[in-house]
């Protein structure tokens, strides 16, 4: 699915689970990739370099694949496909400004068993802050997120 200038910005994949695929958090340049690669695999992390031919089906110029605390996939990436020839046009009407460019999608909610493996393991990734909440559920049971953000906006 398409939400600016990006090729894609969620992937939908046909499966027979109804689950996360994967979620991919951008560095910004080889350079960036390589040393966050080092930097997983130092802090004892299992890291999996994709190969050329997942990068491209991904539409990306760099790929690595790891898995957070929860089981969750994930993944790190450089170089996504920009296509500033097509625009960008949303299938509703928008009201307000709506905001991806350098800052991204927005927001993910990731159920984790250890909050506290998580948090270490998305700071790992550059990720910061922590805003702890109640969020009571329609099923009447009460959540606690832990909020972190990736950039200014988020």
């Amino acid at each position: 699915l398409r939400m600016d200038c990006w090729h894609h910005r969620i992937a939908l994949i046909k499966g027979d689970t109804d689950d996360l695929a994967y979620m991919g958090w951008r560095l910004g340049d080889p350079t960036e990739f390589e040393a966050m690669v080092e930097k997983l695999t130092n802090a004892g992390i299992a890291v999996t370099v994709a190969s050329d031919a997942e990068a491209r089906e991904r539409r990306v110029l760099g790929l690595a694949k790891l898995t957070d605390p929860g089981g969750n996939p994930t993944e790190i990436f450089y170089g996504p496909q920009v296509d500033a020839h097509k625009p960008f046009h949303p299938g509703r009407p928008m009201f307000g400004k709506f905001v991806t460019g350098s800052e991204g999608i927005g927001h993910c909610i990731l159920r984790q068993d250890d909050v506290e493996a998580a948090a270490a393991f998305y700071r790992l990734l550059g990720l910061r802050g922590s805003v702890e909440y109640q969020l009571h559920l329609p099923n009447g049971m009460v959540a606690m997120p832990y909020f972190m953000h990736c950039n200014a906006r988020h």
